[in-house]
């Protein structure tokens, strides 16, 4: 049935099941091996489209670890026409940030990112909550969109410094060398720490840029 990519023979001899196996299969279904014999990542999304949107809470987590699973062998690109029709069926306001916290750590470039959250309309619709889950999301694409974005907010210095110290209490480097570059690029005074960053003015024409974030982010 996987390999023929027959999702509705799939759903009925699951849901046929008695418990025990039903919880067996499911359990099955959550390993990326049971996927294998699929041709393609689009149909893994048909797949996920037809139990998701028939059944969420039942299916939801399943597919995500399913996902997890799979993207770990081989990683997925999260851009085809059955992804988006997924988003489309599925992704409800209930289970937005259940599918964006297995996602978007899996996204690696910062244009793919802010394409799979602009799917997602509880997101795309809210600006500040579209800048607070990319502050959750712990990936150097999702932090450079972050900076990126909050320049929509530059005009907000408590919002900002609300931010910057948020990232000092992570203390780790990327988010302390982050905090850096919000509190020069902002302006942003009485912050609780020094940094040992030095970041000359020049570079901050280039911020807009990935790679030359990348490099100083990574400092």
């Amino acid at each position: 049935m996987v390999a023929h990519g027959d999702a509705e023979s799939l759903w009925a001899a699951v849901t046929r099941l008695r418990t025990a196996d039903y919880r067996q299969v499911c359990a099955m279904m959550r390993e990326a091996w049971f996927w294998d014999g699929l041709p393609s990542e689009e149909m893994f999304w048909d797949f996920a489209t037809l139990f998701v949107g028939r059944d969420s809470r039942a299916f939801l987590g399943t597919y995500l670890r399913a996902l997890e699973s799979i993207h770990a062998r081989r990683p997925m690109a999260f851009c085809s026409q059955a992804f988006v029709r997924f988003t489309a069926v599925c992704v409800t306001a209930i289970d937005c940030r259940k599918v964006i916290e297995t996602v978007a750590p899996m996204i690696a470039s910062p244009k793919a990112l802010a394409y799979f959250l602009s799917l997602l309309p509880p997101v795309s619709r809210n600006h500040p909550l579209f800048v607070n889950i990319l502050f959750h999301v712990p990936t150097d694409a999702a932090r450079f969109l972050f900076f990126q974005e909050l320049k929509q907010h530059d005009d907000d210095p408590v919002l900002l410094r609300r931010y910057a110290v948020e990232l000092l209490r992570r203390g780790d480097r990327r988010s302390v060398n982050l905090a850096c570059i919000l509190q020069r690029y902002f302006a942003l005074s009485g912050l609780p720490g020094t940094f040992s960053l030095d970041i000359p003015d020049y570079k901050f024409s280039t911020l807009d840029n990935y790679t030359a974030f990348l490099k100083i982010l990574l400092r």
